[in-house]
């Protein structure tokens, strides 16, 4: 018998070996499981971080663009009203150069303005406009643009290069003129400098090694962070991420904003680039960011999950022979989770999952003893957000627990189950309680946090108080237990009504204070 039991532990023995070494496979299995999951989410999240913030980059760029090109729309609708003044041609040409042009034509980033007749010559326009636009402008693009297409408002032009002290680079924004016939009456344009593009970008922040591009839906290059003059007025090669940017309609979400990856024209760089769509223009704003710089701490730590990796495989087989000891602790580990899964972390109190089993218990017995009765109480904490806002989380999780405190104290028998709700709600379950014993451990919660004295500045009452509701079972009313938690919950919501810091009785419930008078009104 010995002999047949010895083989017998050693069968045991034997299988437990094999199962503890099929679990640590388990369990090494899946950890490289969870940290190649770990490992991709972070992955994601980086990537994502990074579209972010390059599309917030090149938001700011996109209202800042708007914004002006709007104000340099209005400019041009006022130089256009001012040229159909009445009294224009009675003006000298000195004067009527400073009413229809101003100061904008002195503003920092503005070259020059102009207006040309439907022959293309010039009428009236800024002194350097002979310099950088001489002769006529009949064979002008923007000029072409507005004579042959009476539809197009503000036309954009491509980058042209002026010579003046140094060369430099500009747009012309341009409007059409109508004459008196509804026809063709010419142009009314401004040159602007390229330079307040390049200055928006450098008043940015940008990442190490990013580059800021602007770009038509043509394809031509307007500005490039870092600044190369020879990057003005190339065409962007049409890659497939850009032919399929370029050619989206422009309804679709993407052509107004997105993001991809892709090896830079210029430099060879991979960058991950985001991009956004300044609306009534044709221009797009790029940020690229350096795919190497963003995933530099990814890489690192990804160099530190393999190392640990190693450490966690050479660590199993330490394991395997220490296993054995944590079977005999399993039971005491389960009872313990099993604890902590009824029970809230903050408050100490049962959390929702335990509360709605004893509420369910409750009401079976109930139904199976006509005589037991239970009474629930609904405790609310009042202007509970505004306190948060007010002083902090932290300090809302303090104001928490002192609640739970008080409702702890006010309990005294150990069949009475309270417990988190969620939220700042609690609820009490009061076995064989009637509603006299219902509101005598109400007023006693309410007196008990009346007494702590917690300041709350933006409650009315100046400290922190609670609504209290209290519904008893009422077997010719309620038929379930969600009954008498909907009857709990009205008058909980009849209390807030009124004013809140008060005891409200489910009108069920004769008694009272079924109208909501607050318990310990003179105090309070």
């Amino acid at each position: 018998m010995a002999a047949n039991n010895l083989g017998y532990g050693e069968t045991n023995i034997k299988s437990l070996k094999r199962n503890m070494t099929l679990t640590i496979s388990a369990l090494a299995l899946m950890a490289t499981v969870i940290t190649g999951v770990v490992l991709y989410q972070s992955y994601r999240q980086t990537e994502r971080s990074a579209i972010e913030h390059a599309l917030n980059v090149a938001r700011i760029a996109q209202r800042s663009i708007s914004r002006n090109m709007e104000l340099l729309s209005l400019d041009l609708d006022s130089l256009v009203w001012r040229h159909r003044h009445a009294s224009l041609q009675l003006m000298p040409e000195q004067q009527r150069r400073d009413f229809l042009l101003g100061e904008k034509a002195e503003a920092t980033y503005i070259a020059a303005m102009g207006i040309v007749g439907r022959d293309g010559e010039l009428v009236v326009g800024s002194p350097i406009l002979a310099e950088i636009m001489p002769g006529n402008y009949a064979q002008r693009n923007f000029f072409a643009m507005h004579r042959d297409d009476a539809t197009v408002r503000l036309y954009v032009s491509p980058p042209l290069s002026i010579r003046l002290e140094r060369r430099m680079h500009a747009i012309v924004l341009s409007r059409r003129l109508t004459n008196a016939e509804g026809g063709f009456g010419g142009v009314a344009f401004m040159v602007l400098y390229l330079d307040y593009f390049r200055h928006l970008f450098e008043s940015l922040s940008l990442e190490k090694h990013a580059v800021m591009s602007l770009y038509a839906m043509d394809g031509v290059a307007y500005m490039r962070l870092p600044y190369d003059e020879a990057f003005i007025g190339s065409r962007l090669r049409y890659t497939p991420n850009i032919r399929r940017i370029m050619t989206l309609p422009a309804s679709a979400p993407e052509s107004l904003q997105g993001s991809y990856t892709a090896q830079s024209q210029q430099d060879g760089v991979k960058r991950l680039y985001a991009y956004v769509r300044i609306p009534n223009s044709p221009w797009l704003v790029f940020v690229g960011q350096t795919h190497a710089e963003l995933f530099r701490e990814w890489d690192r730590m990804l160099y530190a999950v393999l190392f640990l990796a190693a450490a966690f495989s050479a660590a199993c087989a330490y394991l395997i022979s220490r296993l054995r000891e944590e079977f005999f602790r399993r039971s005491t580990l389960d009872r313990q989770l099993e604890e902590q899964a009824r029970t809230d972390k903050l408050t100490g109190l049962l959390n929702r999952r335990a509360l709605d089993e004893c509420l369910q218990d409750a009401w079976h017995k109930s139904q199976r003893n006509t005589s037991a009765r239970f009474a629930l109480l609904f405790a609310d904490v009042d202007f509970f957000k505004l306190y948060n806002d007010t002083y902090g989380h932290k300090a809302g999780d303090y104001a928490l627990v002192s609640v739970a405190r008080c409702i702890t104290g006010a309990v005294a028998r150990q069949c009475d189950k309270p417990g988190r709700y969620g939220g700042e709600e609690f609820v009490i379950l009061l076995d064989e309680a009637d509603a006299a014993g219902a509101l005598h451990v109400a007023g006693n919660i309410m007196s008990a946090l009346q007494a702590m004295k917690i300041p709350h500045e933006r409650s009315p009452f100046g400290r922190l108080s609670v609504s209290i509701d209290a519904a008893c079972l009422d077997r010719q009313v309620h038929h379930s237990i969600e009954e008498v938690i909907k009857a709990a919950d009205h008058a909980l919501y009849q209390a807030k009504r009124m004013g809140r810091n008060r005891v409200q009785m489910a009108q069920s419930d004769p008694s009272p204070v079924q109208g909501g008078t607050p318990v310990s009104s003179a105090s309070s």
